[in-house]
């Protein structure tokens, strides 16, 4: 028997990145899948990559309106939720001087707001199973970075003890568990080091390699390594309040 068979994921973020590849994984074991994306077209193309029993929802959670809806369509599309993957995210860097309200709004609420009012909306349906959540947050919320990181580092810094206090305020019935990845090699952060938007690497010959000789391993991480540990995480069921850092040990040697 798979790993999660007959289980319900729900993943926000879920159209690209880590989203996707973690939805991929989780119906290679046999796990019913709902992803959660703000834009329809990429909600398509997501779907149409993905095999088995999947269903998307158009959503943006950094709304709590969108986070209801989300945790709505995994109850609705396949009657239960034991798996709540909070992965929706983005960062945005501006020095101190430049930084908009907007900006501040934007990351805060897509991390932090987003999380708090998925995981509020999802207990009841978690509770009923003895189900897990997972968040997402950064090695930017275990140390500072810079180039202008102000407002991500303070939204992943707040993932991080909202996940550690959620885990007291669910136990026994629901595990909250979260992840601190380093540079991972999603489309987001490839066209941001081509384009020079990922700040300090821009003079580079070769930007991804520079951020890859920054870590110890000289490498950048691949999504499908963070959607592995995902999996141990929902299966781990002696941890809670625990933040596992899959870095490539960014955490242990900032430039």
């Amino acid at each position: 028997m798979k790993a999660f068979q007959d289980k319900v994921v729900l993943i926000t973020g879920g159209t690209r990145g880590i989203g996707r590849a973690t939805a991929r994984r989780f119906l290679e074991e046999g796990a019913a899948v709902v992803i959660v994306g703000r834009g329809r077209e990429s909600l398509s193309a997501a779907l149409a990559s993905l095999d088995g029993k999947v269903e998307g929802c158009a959503a943006d959670v950094a709304t709590v309106e969108g986070c209801r809806t989300a945790v709505a369509a995994a109850r609705q599309s396949f009657g239960r939720l034991d798996v709540l993957f909070a992965c929706a995210g983005s960062y945005e860097a501006a020095p101190i001087g430049a930084a908009t309200e907007a900006l501040w709004d934007r990351t805060m609420d897509t991390h932090a707001k987003g999380t708090f009012f998925c995981v509020q909306e999802a207990a009841p349906a978690l509770r009923e199973n003895g189900g897990c959540v997972i968040t997402m947050a950064s090695d930017a919320g275990l140390l500072g970075f810079r180039g202008g990181w102000a407002a991500y580092c303070a939204a992943m810094g707040a993932v991080v003890n909202l996940t550690r206090q959620l885990a007291i305020d669910l136990a026994p019935d629901v595990r909250v568990n979260g992840l601190a990845p380093g540079p991972v090699g999603t489309e987001h952060l490839y066209g941001d080091l081509k384009g020079g938007v990922y700040g300090g690497f821009e003079n580079s010959r070769d930007p991804i390699q520079a951020v890859a000789d920054t870590l110890p391993l000289k490498r950048i991480i691949e999504p499908g390594e963070i959607a592995d540990a995902v999996l141990f995480l929902a299966g781990a069921r002696s941890m809670t309040g625990s933040i596992l850092s899959i870095d490539a040990g960014s955490t242990i040697a900032l430039p």
